[in-house]
């Protein structure tokens, strides 16, 4: 298929600013492997042109939100709640997590083992839910998160078989 010339300009200005896989993989601080079973899953969406992957910034800070927004949003609220008594250890795990930092990063910076980061962020979470008032429980039991759809290949179709005579 011959591409027209606007049609090329306007798919290159699309991959402008995309990211290789080793870049991608590198700004999500995952091994390549791991990143690409992700991408396979289609749990993290890219393009395929030729015989290489690119993907998109807002795609990976999309992937990124939804794997620890919500920690992001927890850390916000502690250090923004002066009622919630943090501990210095856990104000500085709350700095990270603001900053986009993930959890296995924080370890490594504070050269501790993940087990005790972990450990403080579900302390900061009891704190937290402390002073946020509970949510009612609904009569509806809450909707699942949608899951993107993994996109299959659709099966050749097979030809019904000739009729011999």
């Amino acid at each position: 298929m011959a591409l027209r010339s606007d049609e090329l300009h306007y798919n290159l200005q699309h991959l402008n600013g995309m990211l290789t896989t080793h870049e991608a993989a590198k700004q999500l601080d995952l091994s390549y492997w791991h990143f690409m079973h992700l991408v396979e899953a289609g749990r993290i969406p890219g393009v395929r042109v030729v015989d290489r992957w690119l993907f998109s910034p807002d795609d990976l800070d999309d992937y990124r939100r939804s794997k620890y927004g919500e920690l992001e949003d927890l850390a916000r609220t502690a250090l923004e709640h002066p009622a919630i008594d943090l501990t210095e250890k856990q104000e500085t795990i709350c700095r990270f997590l603001a900053s986009s930092e993930r959890p296995s990063e924080i370890a490594r910076k504070l050269k501790q083992s993940r087990q005790a980061v972990h450990s403080q962020i579900s302390l900061v979470k009891e704190k937290v839910s402390r002073i946020q008032p509970k949510k009612p429980l609904s009569s509806t039991p809450p909707e699942a998160p949608a899951r993107p759809l993994r996109r299959r290949k659709s099966p050749i179709p097979l030809r019904p078989p000739k009729n011999k005579r």
